[in-house]
């Protein structure tokens, strides 16, 4: 029988695999449904695998985005390994393509959108996905999307080998290079296009064929709508340096393409679309409309017990540590700022943990002795304590208690002798004799009639009570008490602030037993607290925990505290931070082109601070430098600075570029420089019709520009057109072509006519030679 998580009542089986399988469950003290993966228990044995399993879960930890399915619990002891996820009721958008093919542009819009926002989190927390695909993309019942399976993601930089889903692995991926936020770019690209046009842009089961493609072949940008050619040719371009450098600038260029294609409205209709896709696949989502499944029971004697123990102790916290036990179990929960599907200790506070004595008989008392502060003086908060109940002790049906374990006999003897007769006297006989006689008179009578009553009650009561009460009570089983586990030393170690804002720490404890423990923290800013998280320590009686929290903005210049606290214990970390060096939250570059042979540029760039930023700025025209400007940026938070070249002469159909840097970042635009064609004259020298039908001619045409000319040519016999050739002039601004047609026969005494024609039209019209066949000999 497969390993379950401790806790949780599976309901149905989502998916499986060869890495595992994922299920539908429930969780028995709250009820929340959640999706829990599974690892196979071929490869929980193979430590490779299991540690991969184990950074997969703490990535999660560190990625709280609402486009990312959020981790709840990580759960793993001797029987097994398991993930438990926030339930997103949704498909995949594999299931939705499967379906219904392209979604749609403005669909596909909101689609990578909300995908690119989860791996700008995820990039921003240094991590790669490597593994985008619309399998990993489920899409809701309101239209949002969230990312899922980090399965085989890396830190930025880790030089591993590649791996991935070969129609969405990234050039560099094939070439044996180092994964990077570009290369998530691209897988979602590739996505995208399959989202508007129903198939991949590169198609091959040969993974050789395949490789070759997505490293060498031209971006077939035709079979998308035109409005998004650019978006497409970002995203797909061969090289890493050549897409957005990040999942957060490929958005700003997204919005900005869907505006200008689809109007305001483009996410709100794409919304709505993906809505109605997923309205029509109701059977694939998890909490379909159905009878709910009746929970199995009876699993296993340790999961009877640990259910038991649970509804006993009313332990459960909102999270718990992130450390495996040896041969126990290990519990790790992502205790975000909104509730996970576990019974925080705040609601558990004002619950009886003990049954209530009986009045005159005094309580066990269940409270700590007080211990000693061992990190910090301050005052600990008052909590009330439950009973807790140590999950491993093994219960039979016979010893098994109805009700919660009291810490006294159910039973007491007596100690008073009972003054109730041992037999009820009867006040009126137990037969009753008849009140009349019968109709019929016996043929005989008695003999003797009856004096008395057949059974003749007590006289009295008996007038002496027992001497002594009765020397054995029933017997009733009596739980034994267990014994109380405390906190025998609690500490905070090793406070840090990394740049996105993210405190960590280790926390170290010690017990008197192995029953659970709650652990509240506190983390705080200037005094002011903006993240808790709760803790459950049980299964050992030393716990080193390593612990991981988002402060939000990032503290630069201000106090952190970190404070744990216990019923009887407290302990606090404190850490001053350094006022933060001023980075670039934006930066922007747009190319312009102005009259004759005006070119331009102008970069804007946004700080978090007025400390100097050094900015590099360069315009070119088709690669080459033409401006350059190079400063050190201060006292402001915005600027502008702008770049400008005036040529001699339009460099017409040539491209002009600007790249910009500044504080690592960078932004780049380009655009084309247009000129409208313009023809001065077109001529027709030497032109005639000899005796055997043969046309003959020189045309020229005079031109402004070298912007492409087109040339028509016809040739007419009698006022009708018999033949027509083109040719296509460029690069000059003079052209000369010799023409020439040959008909078969031309009648004697015949009109003739050669029209030359451009496109753009000449200044002076059309040129045209005409004449006539000499006449026929009788």
């Amino acid at each position: 029988m497969d390993w379950s998580a401790p806790g949780y009542t599976e309901i149905r089986q989502l998916g499986t695999g060869g890495s595992g399988r994922v299920v539908l469950a429930v969780h028995d003290d709250t009820g929340v449904k959640v999706a829990i993966k599974y690892l196979a228990e071929d490869l929980r044995r193979d430590p490779v695998a299991l540690a991969r399993f184990q950074t997969e879960a703490r990535i999660l930890t560190t990625l709280q985005d609402t486009h990312i399915a959020r981790l709840w619990e990580y759960v793993q002891d001797s029987g097994g390994a398991a993930i438990v996820m926030e339930l997103v009721n949704g498909v995949s958008l594999r299931a939705v393509m499967r379906e219904h093919g392209a979604t749609g542009p403005e669909a596909a819009l909101v689609v990578l959108k909300g995908s690119l926002l989860g791996l700008s989190r995820a990039h921003q927390a240094g991590v790669v996905h490597r593994d985008y695909k619309p399998e990993n993309v489920i899409v809701r019942e309101d239209g949002e999307s969230k990312l899922v399976d980090f399965g085989i993601a890396v830190r930025q930089g880790a030089a591993l080998r590649a791996e991935g889903t070969p129609p969405y692995m990234a050039p560099e991926m094939w070439s044996g290079e180092l994964a990077s936020p570009a290369t998530d770019v691209y897988a979602a690209t590739v996505t995208f296009f399959e989202c508007l046009t129903g198939h991949r842009p590169y198609r091959s089961t040969e993974p050789s064929v395949l490789g070759y493609q997505h490293l060498h072949a031209p971006i077939p940008v035709q079979d998308a709508p035109e409005g998004l050619h650019g978006l497409l040719r970002r995203g797909l371009a061969k090289s890493p340096s050549d897409r957005p450098p990040g999942a957060l600038t490929f958005v700003r260029e997204l919005e900005a393409a869907a505006l200008a294609a689809y109007g305001e409205d483009w996410e709100e209709r794409g919304r709505r679309r993906l809505a109605a896709l997923v309205a029509l696949l109701p059977l694939l989502l998890p909490q379909r409309a159905e009878a709910p499944a009746v929970p199995q029971t009876g699993t296993t004697l340790f999961r009877t017990v640990l259910d038991g123990a649970r509804r006993n102790a009313k332990r459960l916290t909102a999270g718990v540590a992130t450390v495996a036990v040896a041969g126990g179990v290990a519990w790790v929960a992502l205790a975000g700022q909104e509730s996970p599907p576990i019974r925080p200790v705040e609601a558990l506070a004002a619950a009886p943990s003990t049954p209530q004595p009986t009045p005159g008989t005094p309580a066990p008392s269940l409270e700590p002795t007080p211990a000693p502060v061992e990190t910090s003086p301050e005052v600990v908060e008052p909590e009330v304590s439950p009973a807790i109940v140590d999950p491993t002790v093994t219960l039979t049906p016979q010893n098994r208690p109805s009700a919660r374990p009291s810490t006294r006999p159910s039973v007491r003897p007596s100690t008073r002798p009972s003054v109730r007769p041992s037999v009820r006297p009867s006040v009126k006989p137990t037969v009753k004799p008849p009140t009349k006689p019968p109709t019929k008179p016996p043929t005989k009578p008695p003999t003797k009639p009856p004096t008395k009553p057949p059974i003749k009650p007590p006289t009295k009561p008996p007038t002496k009570p027992p001497t002594k009460p009765p020397t054995t009570p029933p017997v009733t089983p009596t739980p034994t008490p267990i014994p109380r586990t405390e906190l025998a030393a609690l500490s905070l170690a090793g406070l840090a602030v990394d740049e996105s804002g993210r405190a960590t720490l280790t926390l170290s404890a010690r017990a008197t037993g192995t029953a659970p423990i709650a652990v509240r923290l506190r983390y705080a800013v200037a005094g002011r607290v903006v993240a808790t998280q709760n803790l459950r320590l049980r299964g050992a009686t030393a716990y080193t925990r390593a612990l991981s929290r988002d402060l939000g903005d990032h503290p630069c210049g201000r106090r952190v505290t970190v404070t744990a606290t216990s019923p009887g214990w407290s302990a606090t970390a404190r850490l001053i931070l350094p006022r933060c060096p001023t980075r670039v939250t934006g930066l922007r570059a747009v190319v312009t082109i102005g009259e004759g042979g005006a070119l331009g540029g102008t970069v804007t760039v946004r700080t978090s601070g007025t400390d100097a930023v050094d900015l590099a700025a360069e315009l070119r025209l088709d690669g080459e430098a033409i401006a350059e400007r190079a400063e050190a940026l201060r006292g402001e938070t915005a600027y502008r600075v702008e770049l400008s070249r005036v040529l001699r002469q339009r460099p017409c159909g040539r491209v002009v570029s600007l790249v910009a840097r500044a504080g690592g970042e960078s932004a780049s635009a380009r655009a084309q420089v247009t000129c409208p064609a313009e023809v001065r004259s077109v001529t027709i020298l030497r032109a005639g019709l000899d005796a055997e039908g043969g046309f003959s001619g020189v045309v020229t045409v005079s031109a402004t520009t070298v912007q492409p000319v087109r040339l028509i040519v016809a040739y007419q016999i009698g006022g009708e057109t018999v033949h027509t050739e083109a040719f296509e002039l460029a690069g000059e601004t003079a052209y000369s072509r010799q023409i020439s047609h040959q008909r078969r026969s031309v009648p004697c005494g015949s009109t003739w006519a050669i029209v030359a024609t451009t496109d753009p039209a000449a200044a002076g019209g059309a040129a045209r030679v005409d004449g006539k066949t000499g006449g026929c000999v009788e």
